[in-house]
């Protein structure tokens, strides 16, 4: 239900305000969640018009806003000193009322250029909320803070803990579709939000609305997210790579807000726990310089690859396959007169000039002297880039033609192919002539290997089930653009390619320990 109500308030308070949908859904979103947000932009890209579209967020709800420049004094921000209270009382308090602590959504544009004085009033109002008037300390309404500004902030300006604070960052820019460009010129003026009283958030509300939060589920998967992506950025500042963009940050504090902030967009599109598509957000959260958003992006993109396949178990099939790969590699091995190449093959010599041309170790094994069998040659250009003799079975290779098929047997330097001799690659020899022949390693279990088939099988139906429920919450998520989804999208993508490659390695190790 909460869901809906959401969708309906974001599609009134949007209304006329062009390209904007995704940034107006985050600054709900932060105000939920009692972050601030960051607008990065030139004038006239409807930055303030989003902060007073807000207020209309909130039943009874005020907004307050302030052009900062170097000149400007906490009096303007907080309101002026109270001569009287000064005067009779002997107390120093500011008269609030009209200004910042009585604002629900308070908008400061320019906010770089605010003085030492109200950057330090302003560090507690955004992280607990609070303004100490004098002696007292005051509780604000404060739902949302949106500060912005054509520039980031200048370093050695002690700016870095205000910057911190603003969990959210976006790029504003100018509307680029032409159609609603023209729609925005020939409107009469700013149109105000008309929302309706039922659609607005109420205190009662946010405050319940603060425990369901808090009961939000973290999967593990979750948290596996956070320490691989922790890992990358700590990667990518150690790397070369760096030169492109400067070199990341991220606080303690900071990655517990983000953690609040996925389980709030959880809570939002009516769920109990948070999933892949809420920390998509993390994209607004972790750059400092609009240079770094592609970086983000990208090593997002890594971080969702490994959380799905350590949440299918990738890892630990990849491991295992490689182990039964070395098996083949110990059982092929005793046959030293012919060099494995490629873990599976041997090469014959000669039989194409400019080509080359392998045969599964299994497969030449299983030849007898002197009898032909049934072979075709047939193309690998995706894993070997090789030309491969395989033995034939009509229903592996139904197109082909009685007249292309070869006739294969075996011989002591290597392999007749329709009466013609043709050797083997050799393994390298200090001395003359063949090597000796050795006593069998133990072949490969079959049963090892159709156990891993098995496996991967069940493993590729537990992914395609995850992605298919993964992407329909990303498909309705209230606070994410198309952008976003397609990162969700190519992350799969990426696994189930990964997925695919693991499955064809296995059915050729199976092929070559004579499972088909």
């Amino acid at each position: 239900m909460e869901k809906e109500r959401i969708a309906s308030l974001l599609e009134a308070l949007g209304k006329g305000l062009y390209e904007k949908e995704h940034l107006l859904a985050l600054a709900l979103l932060a105000a939920v969640a009692g972050e601030g947000l960051f607008l990065l932009g030139p004038p006239g890209t409807a930055k303030s018009m989003l902060a007073r579209r807000m207020r209309h967020a909130f039943r009874g709800g005020r907004s307050f806003e302030y052009l900062m420049s170097r000149f400007s004094t906490p009096d303007e921000i907080f309101g002026p000193v109270s001569v009287s209270a000064l005067k009779d009382e002997d107390r120093y308090v500011r008269m609030t009322e009209g200004y910042l602590p009585t604002a629900d959504v308070v908008f400061l544009d320019e906010i770089w250029k605010a003085g030492p004085s109200i950057q330090n009033a302003l560090l507690t109002v955004l992280n607990e909320k609070v303004y100490l008037n004098g002696r007292e300390e005051l509780r604000l309404p404060l739902k949302l803070v949106v500060a912005a500004s054509n520039e980031l902030p200048a370093e050695g300006e002690n700016l870095e803990a205000l910057w911190d604070r603003f969990l959210i960052r976006c790029v504003a820019g100018g509307i680029k579709d032409e159609r609603l460009f023209n729609l925005m010129i020939a409107s009469p003026g700013h149109e105000e939000a008309v929302v309706p009283d039922g659609l607005r958030l109420s205190e009662g509300e946010l405050a319940v609305w603060d425990g369901g939060i808090d009961a939000v589920e973290i999967p593990d998967f979750v948290f596996t997210f956070v320490h691989v992506f922790r890992s990358l950025l700590v990667a990518y500042n150690e790397s070369d790579e760096r030169a492109e963009a400067p070199a990341f940050y991220v606080s303690d504090r900071r990655w517990k807000k983000i953690v609040r902030l996925w389980r709030t967009a959880a809570f939002l599109n009516g769920r109990s726990a948070v999933s892949l598509s809420d920390l998509l957000l993390s994209e607004a959260c972790l750059w400092d310089t609009p240079a770094q958003e592609p970086v983000v992006v990208r090593l997002m993109r890594e971080a969702l690859v490994a959380v799905c396949e350590e949440h299918v178990g990738f890892p630990l099939l990849s491991e295992r396959l490689s182990a039964l790969r070395e098996e083949s590699r110990e059982a092929a091995r005793p046959v030293a007169a012919w060099k494995v190449v490629k873990a599976f093959f041997y090469q014959v010599q000669s039989l194409y000039p400019g080509r080359t041309v392998l045969v599964y170790v299994s497969e030449y094994e299983g030849l007898t002297e002197g009898v032909p069998a049934a072979f075709v040659l047939v193309e690998d250009r995706r894993k070997t880039g090789a030309q491969i003799l395989r033995k034939y079975d009509k229903s592996r290779f139904p197109g082909v033609f009685p007249k292309d098929l070869l006739q294969v047997s075996r011989t002591a330097e290597g392999l007749q192919v329709n009466g013609r001799k043709y050797e083997l690659v050799r393994e390298e020899q200090d001395g003359e002539g063949l090597p000796d022949r050795r006593v069998a390693a133990p072949a490969l279990s079959l049963e090892a290997v159709r156990r891993l088939e098995a496996e991967q099988k069940e493993a590729a139906a537990r992914l395609e089930e995850w992605q298919q429920r993964e992407e329909g919450f990303a498909k309705g998520h209230l606070f994410l653009d198309d952008a976003l989804r397609d990162v969700l999208k190519n992350a799969f993508k990426r696994v189930r390619a990964d997925m695919t490659s693991l499955q064809i390695e296995s059915q050729e190790l199976g092929h070559a320990a004579g499972l088909r």
